[in-house]
């Protein structure tokens, strides 16, 4: 069985979606999140199986997130000031940190304030992804044969996640000036 782009798709958010679902339970959220990581892994699964039945479940997925975009901000709202009235500021920030979770976004806010707190942390996040997209390229020359074209999506996704922090930092911040 020959690997593509779609298997490790199906299987990136086949995780996500556990990982998700075990938040959603631990800290009685949403289970929103979830829901969105297994549609797109079902899409993905999709793709392999019919390229347009994967690309209409792909448009289905696509449509449900944007009906469902203000339900997914606020739970990330929620999500940060959880984590702002747990949060100890002393604790040290691990690996993990730079790439799940709030502790870094939010001591970069207070370090730095929302725009430069959500450039440093969305840069951190692409820089990542580009690295395991070149290493991908270099493990699997034949399936990652347009990493331009990757690339480009992953950008405009850390876009969206740079204006989505920056502007949710700058709604807390003005709610709670005084944490400053």
């Amino acid at each position: 069985m020959d690997i593509s782009f779609f298997h490790f798709a199906a299987l990136f958010f086949v995780l996500l979606a556990i990982y998700n679902l075990y938040s959603a339970h631990k800290y009685q959220n949403s289970y929103l999140p979830a829901i969105m990581g297994a549609m797109m892994a079902i899409s993905f699964f999709l793709f392999l199986i019919t390229k347009i039945v994967g690309a209409i479940a792909f448009f289905l997925t696509m449509l449900f997130a944007l009906v469902n975009f203000k339900k997914i901000r606020n739970i990330n709202e929620n999500k940060m000031k959880r984590y702002l009235s747990d949060s100890g500021n002393n604790e040290p920030i691990k690996v993990a940190d730079l790439f799940t979770g709030w502790k870094l976004l939010h001591r970069l806010n207070k370090k730095y304030g929302p725009r430069k707190a959500s450039f440093i942390n969305s840069s951190i996040i692409w820089i990542f992804c580009i690295l395991i997209a070149f290493m991908y390229t270099y493990l699997w020359p034949d399936i990652f044969t347009n990493i331009w074209y990757l690339i480009f999506i992953m950008t405009i996704i850390v876009a969206g996640f740079y204006r989505q922090n920056k502007r949710l930092l700058e709604k807390l911040e003005n709610a709670n000036p005084a944490e400053k």
